[in-house]
């Protein structure tokens, strides 16, 4: 009779520790659900923002500075 309580008590123990392996799993997936979807709704703000910024702009008036003087390192 001992050894059969010393049975179940394995498989409980076993059991319970799959039950925790398993809500781990179930945390890490929700955290990387999360981590996905806040990541693109970033990314299409950023997108929005930047077209709103830069592409729609009319910068035709602006001059480009073809005659400005040069700016880089003289390295003589």
């Amino acid at each position: 009779m001992a050894k059969k309580k010393n049975v179940d008590v394995n498989k409980d123990i076993i059991i319970k520790a799959e039950k925790r392996r398993m809500h781990k799993r179930a945390t890490m997936m929700r955290v990387m659900g999360i981590s996905i979807i806040s990541a693109a709704v970033l990314l299409v703000a950023t997108k929005t923002l930047f077209n709103e910024l830069f592409v729609g702009d009319d910068w035709s008036d602006v001059d480009w500075g073809e005659n400005d003087e040069d700016f880089g390192v003289d390295i003589d």
